[in-house]
């Protein structure tokens, strides 16, 4: 410590002097128009750990904790070396100054600075997330500014840069009606988040409120639903004013699936989980040179290597799809190549985590010929009236898959 303040006094001594930065000040968004009339419950989250803040009971399934990191601040460690050159002697002296000498008082004293997303995926979690009652958990009208602003945070990660979110953000009134958008790759500053604090918005207008009967005038909070491997720092959670660019999608296109067929996956995958290489190999996009047909799902589940065994798919982009008009006539239709199944099963959920499922071995040969084969499951065969499953929020279809199953998946769709 008396080095350090040795080397300031002697650094304040001098003449020509250049500034070191220790840490680096963010831009300031306090001169942004506000053009929200009389919306003053901006502020979501910055910091604190109030009751506004909060996870899910069970430690396995609770993807949130506070850091000390802040978005205002980036702390990672400076090494630069700065030249200060007397004007005296026109000597050159090299001083190395680490952050790690410098005390900074916000981030020893303050703990609760950001939020911390890490999850990694607990198959038997029916929901992962956390929600926050922002403004003292009072009613929020965003009815007047939901076409001219939008959901504003900064994000940053530690490990390899990220270029997708893997949150659900839904809207909840006090009525418990919810509607959701996700982040898209157009509203991340740059297309990909580093360790750098990075900008991300999600404008209101692209939540689902049309589809699903919320009141945007009693809202009670934000939640964040994980979806997928994830491990992030979120901070300054916020409504800004803001112009979205894009058109909203027809709402029957997007959430209401009358036409048919429906393209589950036939060549590439966008909104899933289960498929991450770098985490795990026991599922895959793979392909073939005596496969023509391009890409296709290879399943190979050994639980001595690593514990996914659940392929997760939205077809709509994580939007609640309502598929209640089509059960009689709807049946789910895929290609598969088996060479070992053990207690394979077809799922469908729903928003509130509600399951119906079918086991694969039911429709297929039982001799394993290790050859595609077509199958073809009419819907209502799915136990839909022994459960309680809301046919009108849809989140995905999911493969759960038994220890030491090998199989190939390709085309699924749901038909007539």
């Amino acid at each position: 410590m008396y080095r350090f303040l040795f080397i300031f006094f002697f650094l304040f001594s001098c003449s020509n002097m250049k500034e070191i930065t220790l840490y680096k000040n963010l831009p300031s968004k306090s001169n942004v128009n506000n053009s929200l009339g009389q919306f003053s419950s901006t502020e979501i989250f910055t910091k604190g750990g109030t009751d506004e803040v909060w996870g899910n009971n069970d430690e396995r399934c609770n993807p949130f904790s506070f850091s000390p990191l802040d978005a205002s601040m980036d702390y990672r460690e400076k090494n630069t070396k700065e030249q200060i050159q007397n004007s005296e002697n026109n000597e050159d002296i090299q001083i190395s100054l680490s952050i790690n000498e410098v005390e900074i008082s916000e981030k020893k004293t303050v703990l609760k600075n950001s939020l911390h997303l890490k999850t990694d995926l607990d198959q038997n979690c029916e929901w992962i997330g956390m929600g926050i009652g922002w403004d003292g958990w009072q009613p929020k009208d965003l009815s007047n500014i939901v076409d001219k602003a939008a959901i504003e945070f900064m994000a940053r990660v530690d490990g390899p840069s990220i270029y997708k979110v893997p949150i659900v953000f839904i809207l909840e009134d006090y009525g418990s009606n919810q509607c959701y958008a996700t982040a898209n790759y157009l509203g991340i500053d740059g297309g990909v988040i580093t360790n750098d604090w990075t900008k991300v918005t999600i404008p209101l207008s692209s939540f689902s409120y049309l589809t699903n009967t919320i009141d945007l005038t009693n809202i009670k909070q934000l939640l964040m639903q994980c979806y997928d491997k994830i491990d992030i720092y979120i901070d300054n959670i916020k409504i800004i004013p803001y112009v979205h660019k894009y058109k909203r999608l027809s709402p029957n296109l997007t959430v209401r699936d009358s036409i048919l067929p429906i393209d589950i996956f036939s060549e590439n995958l966008t909104s899933y989980y289960g498929i991450n290489e770098q985490y795990c190999k026991n599922i895959i996009l793979n392909q073939e040179t005596s496969y023509n047909r391009g890409n296709f799902i290879e399943v190979n589940v050994d639980l001595q290597e690593c514990k996914w065994s659940q392929l997760g798919i939205s077809w709509n982009d994580w939007l609640y799809t309502d598929i209640s008009d089509n059960i009689y006539d709807l049946h789910l239709e895929f290609d598969v190549n088996v060479y070992k199944n053990s207690d394979t099963r077809i799922i469908f959920e729903d928003y509130n985590g509600k399951k119906i499922s079918i086991e694969l071995e039911t429709y297929i040969d039982k001799v394993r010929t290790q050859k595609w084969e077509k199958v073809r499951i009419p819907f209502r065969q799915f136990p839909i009236r022994k459960s309680d499953i809301n046919l009108k929020k849809i989140k995905n279809i999911l493969f759960s898959f038994g220890d030491k199953t090998k199989l190939k998946l390709d085309n699924i769709k749901l038909t007539n």
